[in-house]
This record gives structure tokens, C-alpha cells and sequence, in this order.
């Protein structure tokens, strides 16, 4: 039973995020993430996205951090977070997430370095 309401909440996320309601979008998917849910990479790639919308840098890193501790390949983590450190003027660490990003295979990623980090 638990799983059918994550599956009912990560529709309404979805449906708040195709809507462009990233408020919505982050209370929902906060709602699956608490509660560890099943969908929990899935939750919080959402939910990062949403906040690299709204300009909530510090939420995308916080975000960012632990999807990269559940899964330290996840090439989207490493960039959404790199954004979040350029809009945050830590150019350093954002190359370095670009970097990282670029070798797990995040071509965009290898763009921002070249207009940005040289």
C-alpha cells in the first residue's frame, strides 16, 4: 500500500512540475523524500531542478550532495550542483562539478568549462 501512495505523490509532482508549479513541485516531492520512499533519486532530482528554477542554490546543493552519496556517478547531480555553485560565485567548485560531470559523460558540461572556468 505505501508504494501506491508514493506512485499517487510522484504523479502529482509531476504533474505540479509539468504545470511549471515548482513550489508545488518541491512540497510534493519533500513529501517522498522524508519518508525515504522507493523513488527517493528520482524525488530528489526533481526536486533539485525545481530549486535550481526558483534560484534556491543552497536547497540544489544540499540536494546534490546526497544524491551524489546514493550515487556518485549521477552526472545531473554534479552539474545541477555546479550551477548552484556559479550562481553562488564559487567558481572553483563549480569547474570541479563541471569537470566530474564532463567525465561521466555530460558533454554541456565540458561547454561550461570552456566559456567559464578558463
Amino acid at each position: 500500500m505505501d508504494n501506491q501512495c508514493d506512485f499517487c505523490i510522484s504523479y502529482i509532482g509531476n504533474a505540479k512540475l509539468n504545470m511549471g508549479d515548482y513550489p508545488g513541485t518541491i512540497r510534493a516531492y519533500t513529501i517522498l523524500i522524508d519518508k525515504d520512499s522507493y523513488k527517493l533519486n528520482d524525488a530528489l532530482f526533481k526536486r533539485s531542478f525545481c530549486k535550481l528554477k526558483i534560484n534556491d542554490y543552497r536547497g540544489v546543493i544540499l540536494d546534490c550532495n546526497r544524491l551524489i552519496e546514493l550515487n556518485p556517478k549521477d552526472k545531473n547531480a554534479y552539474s545541477y550542483r555546479a550551477s548552484a555553485f556559479y550562481h553562488l560565485h564559487k567558481l572553483n567548485d563549480a569547474c570541479l562539478d563541471w569537470s566530474k560531470a564532463g567525465e561521466l559523460g555530460d558533454d554541456d558540461a565540458y561547454k561550461n568549462i570552456k566559456n567559464i572556468c578558463n
